[in-house]
């Protein structure tokens, strides 16, 4: 519904951003969560963009899922999906502040 009126106005969205586990208070998305928003950015030929730097900083009994994990397990229609995923060194990986690198 958003898409198409965003684009009856004339604007052509390219991407979707995804931030999983949220910040700041860790919750993370469901595994057919994922799915679907995962299914809907290549019905509609949006990159994902995933923000997934506080994946070691989780404060829920949900795990984190891993958006290449979820693209991979869907198979060969999924080859060509277009993911971006975002991570840090500074976020949970070495210590919470202090030092800045993201790959």
């Amino acid at each position: 519904r958003v898409m198409a009126a965003g684009r009856a106005k004339g604007l052509s969205p390219k991407a979707l951003v995804i931030i999983n586990p949220g910040n700041p208070v860790g919750n993370t998305l469901s595994w057919d969560d994922l799915v679907e928003l995962v299914k809907f950015c290549q019905a509609e030929s949006l990159v994902l963009l995933a923000d997934e730097v506080y994946q070691e900083n989780i404060y829920t009994e949900k795990p984190f899922h891993s958006l290449k994990k979820v693209v991979r397990s869907l198979g060969a229609d999924f080859d060509d999906f277009e993911l971006v995923s975002f991570h840090s060194t500074s976020k949970g990986m070495i210590g919470e502040c202090g030092r800045r690198g993201g790959y």
